[in-house]
């Protein structure tokens, strides 16, 4: 019955939409988390052809179903650490790991035993110049700082400059997980827009909206009992069917 694999669909869709929201509100409290947004897309399949993405029925529509990360900015707020950055304005931080470089809008950065600047989870953050090296840590707040465009003064000396760089199309990254990205095959990097900004001594907070999102997750909730409540009443129909045609045969 198409009623039935219809109903089945939405509770599927309602599945991955609580899935998102879920992973949303887990990391509603990570500096630059991004949330990721889900939309569905109804296209008309031809001669009953099946995809990756679930049955197809002649003549019939699926949904495809896209998640994204929502670029939009997150709050700014003030935490002291010197070795903690917030971008303003669009940019990502660039950090080397051992799977290739990646991007990130998480600046609660800290310092390994070699001195190179990195990230929570020991990633190389990279400057104009390569790694970021600051050799002298006996005092911190009394030797580095950090201007508007990212430019570290250490010492009085200008040592490097952040490499911040920008993406003309959000669609230019995939998220791979705790808080980096990587860009697709064949996207390019671009300058900064002149609004950019670096604030040291802050971090961006996620642009998670808790009130938001929980309003969501219960409109997905009782979607998907909606269609549960579908589901048994076709199944029902179909039961009283087969029935009365056995009798009558």
């Amino acid at each position: 019955m198409l009623g039935m694999i219809d109903a089945v669909r939405g509770c599927l869709k309602e599945e991955i939409r609580m899935d998102v929201i879920a992973n949303n509100l887990a990391n509603a409290s990570v500096a630059g988390f991004k949330r990721d947004r889900i939309s569905f897309q109804d296209l008309l399949l031809q001669q009953g052809s099946v995809s990756a993405e679930g049955a197809g029925t002649p003549g019939g529509g699926k949904a495809l179903v896209r998640v994204q990360p929502d670029f939009s900015q997150g709050d700014i707020y003030n935490t002291g650490n010197m070795l903690d950055f917030a971008i303003s304005g669009k940019g990502f931080f660039k950090v080397a790991t051992p799977y290739g470089i990646r991007y990130t809008r998480k600046g609660n950065f800290k310092l390994n035993a070699l001195g190179n600047l990195i990230t929570q989870d020991g990633y190389v953050v990279l400057g104009k110049g390569g790694p970021i090296n600051l050799f002298d840590t006996q005092d911190l707040s009394k030797h580095v700082t950090v201007d508007e465009r990212g430019v570290i003064t250490f010492g009085g000396d200008e040592l490097d400059q952040l490499d911040i760089v920008s993406f003309a199309n959000d669609d230019a990254l995939v998220k791979v997980g705790n808080g980096l990205f990587k860009k697709r095959q064949g996207a390019n990097e671009d300058v900064l827009p002149p609004e950019t900004k670096v604030r040291q001594r802050c971090l961006e907070s996620s642009n998670v909206n808790v009130a938001e999102e929980m309003v969501q997750m219960i409109h997905s909730l009782r979607a998907f009992e909606s269609y549960q409540k579908a589901i048994k009443v076709l199944d029902r129909l179909d039961n009283k069917a087969t029935n009365e045609v056995s009798r009558l045969k």
